[in-house]
């Protein structure tokens, strides 16, 4: 798994975490649904379980789907997205850094449903090469779709998926424009910089090696700025963190159990 110098290979062992190693993920049917998961990070409490969003979405309607057939797909889309499980860190990790930096739930979705999406991983190849303001076309991007995955998808289901990827590039900052997308830097937040850390550290990447990683980009222009970002994560006891002498090292053990602990360091 080459992490720092492209898009990562979410292997089975990950799935404890709750990354996803599927070869399909949710963009194949909705974007990241950012209004759906801000409705459910704002009406349930952190503490809820994969049965009290499920309730919530298809009996209570919470999100407000006209159908229950709607509700339904809703309620599977968002979990192909999220996995909607406060037992695997990632997802639990983005309930309390969501509500800690609300502002910051856009990139923290973004990072969380990156994890879990094997096409919006291979779509930020493309995303990353852009200079600021270029033109990203819904064609460009089913190209470059059917270049990572040759003779999976149909055409329809290619426009389909690029329109879903640029959907969720955009509502996260990397893309700007209602139809016209251009190439745009998501503004850097202090939640959404710890929860990129916080992924990549789960995948087992450390100290500079996790610093210059993918998980970087999805979140800010450049590394320093999340750097800076987890001194205050620190002192409120969301992780340990040391800069000093040109060595870096992050420990996210406060948002892990101690058996998600010694999963994570057989990992790295």
């Amino acid at each position: 798994m080459n992490v720092e110098l492209g898009v990562p290979t979410i292997s089975p062992v990950a799935e404890r975490f709750g990354f996803s190693p599927l070869q399909t993920g949710g963009h194949m049917a909705r974007s990241m649904m950012l209004p759906e998961i801000t409705a459910l990070c704002n009406t349930l409490p952190g503490d809820a379980e994969l049965e009290d969003y499920k309730r919530a979405i298809i009996i209570e309607n919470v999100l407000g789907k006209p159908t229950v057939s709607s509700r339904e797909k809703s309620f599977r889309h968002l979990v192909q997205h999220y996995g909607l499980d406060r037992s695997r860190p990632l997802f639990r990790a983005l309930r309390g850094l969501g509500s800690d930096d609300p502002s910051s739930l856009p990139l923290i979705a973004l990072t969380c449903t990156f994890c879990r999406d094997e096409q919006l991983r291979a779509s930020f190849g493309l995303i990353r090469q852009l200079r600021t303001g270029e033109v990203l076309s819904r064609q460009r991007m089913e190209e470059h779709l059917e270049t990572s995955f040759p003779g999976r998808f149909s055409p329809a289901m290619k426009k389909s998926l690029a329109q879903n990827v640029n959907t969720t590039w955009t509502e996260a900052g990397h893309l700007s424009g209602r139809v016209t997308k251009r190439r745009s830097l998501p503004v850097p937040r202090v939640g959404a910089s710890t929860y990129a850390m916080f992924a990549g550290y789960l995948l087992g990447l450390r100290g500079e090696t996790l610093i210059r990683s993918v998980f970087v980009d999805l979140v800010a222009p450049d590394p320093s700025i999340v750097i800076a970002h987890l001194s205050s994560p620190a002192a409120r006891g969301w992780l340990r963190f040391r800069h000093a002498g040109g060595i870096i090292d992050i420990d996210f053990a406060p948002l892990l159990t101690a058996k998600e602990q010694a999963q994570v360091h057989v990992t790295s």
